[in-house]
């Protein structure tokens, strides 16, 4: 048997469908249902909340955001997943279930009354393992470069009260862009950071509080005239 090392591309492992074959505009009932999984309503880039038994034709249970738009969450097909790891793939990019840039991510769409798809949401997932969470950040260098046709500007924001760095590191960027054509726009925020409460050291135990930190990326894509959502506060 191959090991991971040596293991071949095998282009039936990809995805039938995720997030990136999603197009604006067009109505949220041309997304293949048979394609994705744990179709709910989401929110506001958290975990998935009703279950959608009539898929995503049902968006109207899903209470309308500020904007006025429904956020329908859902997931890749994990059989992919299952695929990958027995074959041992070396291509972590496809192993992780719903994962992009092999970041695991909650995804959605953001839907309009007219059924309509206005944008899109990807969150990385603070459920996943302290390792992968450590590392979500990143993901925006990724998201950078997808969006690098866009004028992207930048913003580092300074610590808010309680706020502190993991270490020697901190990071809280917010990028905005406009499609070439203007018919788009994008809000990027990447975080790696210690909330409020998040202290490094428990002086009750005398242990490192493991996982005590924020490290988080969120994109969110929207059709002109709706603006990006800013994220719970």
């Amino acid at each position: 048997m191959a090991s991971p090392a040596n293991a071949q591309f095998d282009p039936a492992l990809v995805p039938v469908y995720s997030i990136w074959n999603v197009t604006l505009g067009r109505p949220v009932s041309q997304i293949p249902a048979m394609e994705v999984v744990e179709i709910s309503c989401g929110t506001n880039g958290g975990p998935p909340s009703v279950k959608l038994a009539a898929g995503f034709s049902d968006f109207a249970r899903c209470p309308a955001e500020p904007s006025g738009l429904h956020e329908v969450y859902f997931e890749n097909d994990d059989e992919i997943d299952y695929l990958a790891r027995a074959q041992e793939a070396e291509y972590k990019v496809l192993q992780g279930g719903t994962s992009i840039y092999a970041h695991p991510v909650m995804v959605s769409v953001l839907v309009d009354d007219d059924a309509i798809v206005r944008g899109i949401r990807i969150v990385t997932d603070e459920r996943a393992s302290t390792r992968e969470r450590r590392v979500a950040v990143t993901l925006a260098r990724n998201l950078k470069g997808r969006y690098g046709s866009w004028k992207q500007t930048c913003d580092d924001l300074p610590p808010r009260a309680g706020e502190n760095p993991v270490g020697n590191q901190f990071i809280h960027e917010i990028c905005t862009a406009e499609s070439p054509d203007g018919t788009e726009r994008m809000r990027l925020e990447s975080s790696f950071l210690r909330k409020k409460g998040q202290d490094a050291f428990n002086t009750d135990t005398q242990q490192l509080n493991v996982g005590y930190f924020q490290s988080q990326t969120r994109l969110e894509v929207v059709q002109t005239p709706y603006e990006p959502s800013l994220p719970p506060s």
